[in-house]
Formats: C-alpha cells, sequence, structure tokens
C-alpha cells in the first residue's frame, strides 16, 4: 500500500462525517501542482490559499487531518494556531517558532541544514526588531499640520525619540526641524538595512529548503488556523509577514479562516470606511470554499460527539429526529449549531437515570433560541405540529402497509399534560404508534421510581437546566 493510502491515512478521517477528505485529496493534489508549474514557468512558486468556511463547519478537523495526510505523503507540516499565539508582539516570531518545532528533529546533529537555519534566523532576528511604522506615521501628521504635541503623542514606540521630539518643541521650530530631518534619515536608513535583511532571510529560508533530508519532498506546508478568532491588528500582521518574508519558492500556506467575519473584524478596527474584503483578497492566490453539509449531515456530525445514552428517541434515530425537528421549524445550519450547543450542554449537566425524552428537549431549546425565553412552548406552536417522524411497516401474511408514524408536536402535548403526575402518565391511552411512543417515555421511568413518593416526572426538571444551558456561550462564536 503507497504512502498515499495507508491504513493510518484511513482511520484519521473515521470520524470524517462531512466528507472533508475528499477536499483534503483534491486540495494537495492542487497545490503540489501550482507549485510544480510555477517553478516549471520560472516563476517564485510559493502559494498561498485560504479555506473558507463558517464556525461549525470543520476548518480545525480538516487542518489536522490534512496536516496528517501531507505528513504521510512525505511533507514537513508547520502548523501555528494563530489565536493562540496572538500574544506575541510579532506574528512573525510566531510562524519562525512553530518552523524552528518542525525542524528540530533534523537539526540534532551539525551540518548545513543547522547552519543555514541558524542563519536564517539570524537575518529573521534582525527583521523582528525593526521598528518605525508609528514614526512615520507621526511625520506624516507634522506635515498635515498637526501640533509637535500629538506627534510625540504618536510616537510611543521610541522612547528616546519620543522625549528628543518634546525637547525640541520646547526649543523651537529650527530644531525640531533638525530632528526631523535626523530622523527621517535614520528611517531611510534603517528601511535599507531590513530590506537587505528581508532578501537574505528568503535566501536563506531558500537554502534551508534545499537541506532538507532527502525523504522529505517539497513543497514545505505551513497551516495557520484560527485567523479569524485574532485580535484584528494581529491578523493583519501576520498576513502581512506571510506576504512580504515567506513569499520564497516551495513554501505553501494553507490558512482556515471565516473571511466574512475576519473582514468585517478588519473593517471594524480600522473604521467603517476600510475595505475588508478587498484588502484580505490580495493576500491571497485562491480562497477555496467548503460546500455546506446537508442538514442530515451536519446533524449527524454533531450527534455523534453527545453524550451517549443521555437522550431518548424512537428506534434510537436521534439524528433522523432531530434533523426533521430542524427542517420543520425551518433552521439553518448556523441556528442548528446554537441548537445542538444547548442539547449538548443540557444532555452533559443531565443527573438522572432516564434518558431526556427528545419530544420535549428539542421544543424547549428551538423555543428558547427563536425567543430568548426558558419556556415550555405552546402545544398548538405551528413548527412543533409539522415535526413527524413518517414510518410505515409491512402486515404479515400482506401486501398491506401500517402507518407507524409519530407527530412530536402531539408528543409534546402528551408529555407536557402528564408529566406532573406519573401515575396519570401510565393510564393515558396508547393505542396510537404516536400515544404509544408517549406513554413509553412515562412507563419506562415509572417502573423505576413507583416505590418513590415523589410523582412528578424528572422531565420537569429540563426547563431549568435548558434555562442555564442557554446562558452559555461558545467561545469561537
Amino acid at each position: 500500500m503507497t504512502k498515499e493510502m495507508t491504513d493510518e491515512t484511513i482511520s484519521h478521517w473515521d470520524d470524517d462525517l462531512l466528507d472533508r477528505r475528499s477536499d483534503a485529496q483534491f486540495l494537495y493534489n492542487f497545490l503540489v501542482g501550482q507549485v510544480s508549474k510555477r517553478n516549471q514557468q520560472g516563476k517564485t512558486s510559493s502559494y498561498v490559499i485560504n479555506i473558507d468556511a463558517d464556525w461549525g463547519d470543520g476548518k480545525t478537523f480538516f487542518l489536522e487531518r490534512f496536516a496528517k495526510d501531507i505528513e504521510e505523503r512525505g511533507h514537513l507540516v508547520v502548523q501555528v494556531n494563530a489565536w493562540k499565539d496572538d500574544h506575541a508582539q510579532d506574528p512573525y516570531i510566531a510562524i519562525m517558532a512553530a518552523i524552528d518545532r518542525t525542524l528540530q528533529p533534523y537539526l540534532s546533529k551539525p551540518g548545513k541544514l543547522e547552519k543555514v537555519w541558524k542563519a536564517t534566523k539570524a537575518r529573521g532576528g534582525a527583521i523582528a526588531l525593526r521598528t518605525g511604522g508609528v514614526i512615520v506615521k507621526g511625520l506624516v501628521k507634522k506635515l498635515s499640520g498637526i501640533s509637535p504635541g500629538e506627534i510625540v503623542e504618536a510616537i510611543t514606540d521610541d522612547d528616546t525619540m519620543s522625549q528628543a521630539l518634546e525637547d525640541g518643541a520646547k526649543a523651537g521650530g529650527d530644531h525640531l526641524e533638525k530632528l526631523f530631518d535626523a530622523a527621517l534619515e535614520n528611517l531611510i536608513k534603517g528601511f535599507s538595512q531590513t530590506d537587505a535583511a528581508i532578501h537574505d532571510f528568503k535566501a536563506n529560508l531558500g537554502k534551508v529548503l534545499a537541506s532538507l533530508p532527502d525523504d522529505k519532498k517539497s513543497p514545505l506546508f505551513i497551516l495557520i488556523d484560527e485567523l479569524d478568532r485574532c485580535r484584528p491588528t494581529y491578523a493583519v500582521q501576520l498576513l502581512e509577514r506571510v506576504k512580504h518574508l515567506f513569499d520564497v519558492s516551495d513554501v505553501v500556506f494553507v490558512l482556515g479562516t471565516n473571511s466574512n467575519q475576519l473582514q468585517h473584524s478588519i473593517s471594524g478596527a480600522y473604521g467603517s470606511g476600510f475595505d475588508g474584503y478587498r484588502y484580505l483578497k490580495r493576500f491571497f492566490d485562491r480562497t477555496y470554499v467548503f460546500e455546506k453539509p446537508s442538514t442530515r449531515t451536519f446533524i449527524e456530525s454533531l450527534c455523534a460527539n453527545l453524550p451517549a445514552g443521555k437522550i431518548r428517541a424512537p428506534e434510537n434515530e436521534l439524528a433522523e429526529v432531530l434533523t426533521l425537528g430542524c427542517e420543520a421549524y425551518e433552521f439553518d445550519l448556523r441556528a442548528i449549531n446554537h441548537i445542538m450547543d444547548m442539547i449538548d450542554a443540557t444532555a452533559t449537566a443531565w443527573r438522572h437515570k432516564q434518558p431526556i425524552e427528545i419530544a420535549l428537549l428539542f421544543p424547549l431549546c428551538a423555543h428558547f433560541y427563536r425567543t430568548g425565553k426558558a419556556e415550555w412552548p405552546s402545544t398548538t406552536d405551528e413548527y412543533l405540529r409539522k415535526w413527524t417522524l413518517k414510518k410505515t411497516s409491512k402486515v404479515r401474511y400482506s401486501s398491506d402497509n401500517v402507518d407507524r408514524s409519530i407527530n412530536f408536536g402531539i408528543v409534546y402535548s402528551l408529555c407536557i399534560a402528564n408529566m406532573s403526575n406519573l401515575t396519570d402518565a401510565i393510564n393515558m391511552d396508547s393505542k396510537s404508534p404516536t400515544n404509544h411512543y408517549a406513554y413509553e417515555t412515562f412507563r419506562m421511568e415509572w417502573e423505576r421510581r413507583k416505590t418513590l413518593e415523589i410523582n412528578a416526572s424528572v422531565q420537569k426538571e429540563l426547563l431549568g437546566i435548558v434555562a442555564n444551558a442557554g446562558k452559555m456561550k461558545d467561545s469561537e462564536r
């Protein structure tokens, strides 16, 4: 079996319920092909692709497994979590640290790779230490007629220069002009030094790639996740670094973003007139958009993470029942994600052996999502009445079918009417499939608790638990 099709490769996609493996196969072939094509054309063969997907659509899941795929194909893979690293002063440092971690197994012995990597880090250090952007802004403000005091306030990155300008402002205009001339001269000199450092850095990084062990294929992949969760200024800095410092042949960047959220964050940080969409586009060679999963597939993927055995549904068809419920309520994927979060939190906090009845739990969560209120929805709710699991069964020795459908709006109404008194609940009419399902909800509990004096069903506690679950917010949203 080839590297592309090892058992391990297949196993790390075992829980791939959104069919992201096919995306990974296409993207790998596409990216390697793009690098090869650019090399043949004599162009710099770096490539930057943006994986654009909403929260909950599996970007992190995809990037983690895509990294394993690429490694098994013989490439070095650098993984960066931009959100965890946005405490760094410069994103360049975070990327270099991640590359350093990836290279460590090959740096244990002195050799060419160790030497060129050391040189790369040395030139990179000069880049990271260069400042001056704020001073440039101060000069622009001066030329625009802003007062010296405001200039000094803007130049906070260099205490010495700030103090000199303040002293100059007190001494008079001629002295201030001389200081600005000196500052501008230093900026030009610093720019030239930084430009040379960037050139040397790129050249040395190219030598690093050329010095990798023979069993490591080109290109080098750098995967960056959680960019849309960063501080907007940090995200912009990171993209600038990728564009200007790592534009080196045989380096591929794969970034996972919610581009819509990121562009709005950037626009918010830089002003309402700032075109975040156009700004982002210039950093990416291509953007790849995940296909939206079907409601059923999406819910199946979320149900896989629910606590086992804590929610009751007909014949254990929880994903099917929830899919029908979400379709009855006409929820989109974002709404489904929020509601499933509430269901998960409620099930996790449930302390009873008796499982939660889905005919009660889902309407509670759906109502909370729609109204923001923790209350039992009306039994005449139009959405509830549309929530039906259609089933039929064959009559023995006949070609006829028997309707075994369950209307969850009716189940909900029966549960609401009977959950305060288990004795009454087990005496309800149970002839129809719908009524029988509601009856079974309480019969099992009554069998467990009939020796106790408490006669109300534990299902009544759902209201309070859902109210608390609704207060929880996923940190990714």
